[in-house]
């Protein structure tokens, strides 16, 4: 379905509405100055329908230059690796990409919401091509980390204010169209990623992968320069530094003691020990700074709003969700079942496949059958999901993870468009970047957790399993290798330990998707989706 079908006759009536938005974008102002949440008002002049099907093509540029860049660089690391020769700094080059990327978002969202999205995407696009430029440049792995934290800065401000625009120019039921679009193009991202990196490895450079995005992005940032007009009346600005500094430097720190914690120097050391202590002690000084700040980088008085509360605490559950699945069931097929690197990305295929199906019908699907409904049932799908997952581990057959993996894929999609677009309706336009810009700020940080917490239970269970049967824990490594080392009864014995070691990792998969059905069930409650904007 091409994009003309999309504006249907709901032009005329929304350029007729948007000259109506000053007036209520005055009123929902000094509600949200006064700390009250926002009452889903607008302020926005929606462009005309060709100027709107040309800024929608840019954004789905845009879109598809920073999914494909999370995916295709996959598949290069290990020659990078191999020819800048710094293994002990290859965890860093995916994590200070994605410490920058999700500390960077609410700021982001919050600059969006006073100083308008055009500012703040052109300067988030021109970063991320820079920082993927430099990439592309770099002499050596330090340098390389440094390019991606920069990348991880562009790509905060990019993601969130792209679903913010869209919630500008659409309405409600035409957005349930638009949105299947981004969600399909994150899943064929996914599944044309890590080929498209390998080829381009293989047939220029792995230097070559960090260019290939260059010109679609700059097409972007021509197209909303050109054509996105946008008017923020002008108001007096209490910029909340002092808040923001200390959400980013809280996060910072919680990020950097997680991954450390995790895959480094464990967590008993005096280093990781101390970034929980000043994570803490900056989270909780941001808190107190945000109840007096005139105008708060994350507005506390937007969580007195049911779905705020549902929807940050349902990112946060499924993103832990999401983060362990992607992570450990490929170690479980390669590792613990020795189907080998092709194995390992056909396991995670099922779920790319249906995610993309399912995010494209399901914000029609929530259209017609409400939100409580669609949370409920999308949160279902991921717990059913996440048994079968648990069953694996215990032994069930290969075809059981497949189809384990295809439901999770059908609970992902509707579940990530309900909690986004019904968030987005329930705030007005100077508070839709911040509402926008949490739901990824809160499954950023579920993945990060979880996995974190997943990884000390492997590592804890492999360690115990690997003494007690007489085995090197570090052997394990032989069963991912491309030759293998490992061999006979060894082997057989290595893979038994892994596959035991991660069934505890599956089950804590489970809980937690269990806990996100508990909060679909307990708290969801159906918001009104007729949009009179």
């Amino acid at each position: 379905m091409g994009l003309d079908e999309i504006q249907g006759t709901e032009g005329k009536q929304l350029k007729a509405s948007s000259s109506q938005g000053g007036r209520a974008a005055v009123t929902e102002r000094a509600a949200t100055e006064a700390g009250r949440p926002g009452q889903g008002t607008d302020e926005r002049q929606v462009p005309p329908g060709r100027t709107r099907q040309i800024l929608t093509a840019g954004l789905v540029m845009a879109m598809a230059v920073v999914a494909l860049e999370q995916t295709v660089v996959v598949t290069a690391l290990p020659t990078i690796v191999g020819e800048l020769e710094r293994l002990d700094l290859y965890p860093w080059v995916f994590s200070a990409y994605l410490l920058t990327s999700t500390v960077s978002v609410p700021l982001y969202g919050k600059l969006a919401d006073v100083f308008g999205r055009r500012r703040v995407f052109l300067f988030g696009i021109v970063l991320f091509l820079a920082g993927s430029m430099l990439c592309g440049l770099a002499q050596g792995m330090t340098q390389l980390i440094v390019f991606r934290a920069i990348q991880g800065l562009g790509a905060g401000a990019v993601a969130p204010t792209i679903f913010t625009v869209i919630a500008d120019l659409y309405r409600l039921h035409e957005r349930a169209r638009v949105q299947g679009i981004f969600s399909t193009l994150w899943g064929i991202a996914s599944l044309v990623g890590p080929g498209l990196g390998a080829w381009l490895t293989l047939t220029w450079s792995w230097r070559s992968v960090f260019f290939v995005g260059v010109p679609f992005g700059l097409a972007a940032a021509i197209f909303f320069l050109c054509f996105f007009k946008e008017r923020v009346e002008p108001r007096k600005v209490s910029l909340d530094i002092a808040g923001s500094v200390l959400l980013m430097a809280g996060l910072t720190a919680l990020l950097l003691a997680l991954t450390q914690g995790a895959e480094g120097l464990g967590w008993t050391s005096p280093l990781v020990l101390g970034l929980l202590a000043v994570s803490v002690v900056t989270l909780v000084g941001f808190v107190w700074v945000e109840r007096r700040a005139p105008d708060p980088v994350l507005p506390l008085s937007l969580f007195e709003l049911r779905i705020m509360s549902v929807s940050s605490a349902a990112n946060f559950l499924s993103g832990a969700v999401l983060f362990g699945v992607t992570s450990y069931v490929p170690l479980f097929v390669q590792g613990a079942r020795g189907e080998g690197a092709a194995g390992a990305g056909a396991a995670l295929t099922p779920m790319l496949v249906t995610w993309s199906i399912s995010g494209f019908v399901g914000p029609r699907l929530l259209l017609r059958f409400g939100f409580r409904a669609i949370a409920i049932g999308a949160t279902l799908l991921i717990a059913l999901g996440s048994t079968g997952l648990v069953l694996v581990g215990l032994g069930a057959p290969t075809w059981v993870l497949y189809v384990s993996m295809a439901i999770l894929g059908f609970g992902f999609g509707p579940s990530t468009a309900a909690f986004l677009m019904v968030l987005q309706e329930a705030v007005g336009w100077s508070q839709r970047g911040v509402a926008t810009s949490s739901t990824q700020l809160f499954r950023s940080l579920g993945g990060t957790i979880g996995v974190a917490l997943m990884g000390s239970i492997l590592h804890v269970g492999l360690t115990g399993r690997m003494v007690a049967a007489g085995l090197d824990p570090s052997a394990v490594g032989s069963l991912l290798s491309a030759s293998g080392s490992a061999a006979g009864v060894a082997e057989t014995a290595l893979r038994e330990a892994l596959a035991g070691a991660l069934q505890p990792v599956f089950g804590l998969t489970l809980a937690i998707a269990a806990g996100t059905l508990l909060v679909a069930v307990v708290f969801a409650r159906d918001e009104k989706l007729t949009s009179h904007r």
